[in-house]
């Protein structure tokens, strides 16, 4: 246990420091997210797998003790964020329509996101749409 305290306490000592020495792209910096995976679930879903996202990122988050979780509504649907320090790492998009696309950050490099590419993974298979 004490090792995994003294990880987390150096992965978050990185991270700070990473992210306080480097301007954190906004996400409309198209060239600094790069698109990890994508899909479809049910339109009756979406605020169902918006919920999932929050639960599971919080939770694939506790490591990184800088790390928060925000969603936001948008025109479109929603964004569901992981951010540490002002920069976002992981950043989810569910459309309306039921496409849902999950985007990491340049910024992420160092971060291990394993966590979040899973918990995308298993809500989009828990909620995917069936054709």
């Amino acid at each position: 246990m004490k090792k995994i305290v003294n990880l987390s306490f150096i992965s978050a000592v990185i991270i700070s420091l990473m992210t306080a020495c480097v301007t954190a792209p906004p996400r409309s910096s198209q060239n600094a997210f790069k698109l990890i995976q994508e899909g479809r679930i049910s339109v009756k879903s979406t605020q169902a797998f918006t919920d999932c996202l929050m639960d599971g990122f919080d939770v694939a988050s506790f490591v990184l003790t800088t790390a928060s979780v925000r969603q936001q509504r948008r025109v479109e649907g929603y964004r569901v964020e992981v951010i540490t320090n002002s920069a976002v790492l992981i950043s989810a998009d569910v459309f309306d329509t039921g496409y849902v696309k999950l985007f990491e950050s340049e910024v992420a490099a160092l971060v291990p996101t394993t966590e979040e590419r899973n918990v995308f993974a298993e809500c989009l298979k828990k909620f995917q749409a069936i054709n």
